[in-house]
């Protein structure tokens, strides 16, 4: 997915996952190859993280349930733990470096949005001249 900052228009990442399920947030990035830019990881439902056995630095973005930075940290060391962040309801983890250079400062505002998974013209026409009804059923655009 691609996160923006929207107060300074500047990108945080082009390629980032989304954990959302206890496992895949505390796997986090261990075991995995250093980030480069344009990567990460949005921790969802996550206040405090850990770096225990990962082996780079990371810059850590604590945002709260609408994507307001509240608590940065540039260069979180392997093997160290974060206290929790009030209010906080995301986590992002990028490479170091990346708050510096997208100029993102606590009081942002950062958005997001998931690649669509195919192009709707890749479709048959017959597809992209059908919507969804109120009544749950698939109709056609006349």
């Amino acid at each position: 997915m691609r996160i923006t900052n929207r107060t300074r228009n500047t990108s945080l990442g082009t390629s980032v996952e989304r954990a959302a399920t206890f496992l895949s947030r505390l796997r986090g990035l261990i075991g995995r190859p250093e980030p480069r830019p344009g990567e990460g990881i949005l921790l969802v439902r996550c206040n405090a993280i850990h770096t225990w056995w990962t082996a780079f630095d990371l810059d850590v973005l604590f945002l709260n349930d609408r994507g307001r930075v509240l608590k940065l940290i540039q260069g979180l060391k392997p093997w160290k733990f974060t206290r929790r962040v009030a209010d906080a309801h995301y986590v992002l983890e990028v490479p170091v470096g990346t708050i510096a250079t997208s100029g993102t400062q606590v009081g942002d505002l950062l958005t997001w949005r998931d690649p669509a998974p195919y192009s709707i013209s890749a479709l048959p026409p017959s597809h992209r001249e059908r919507s969804f009804n109120s009544k749950n059923r698939w109709s056609r655009s006349r």
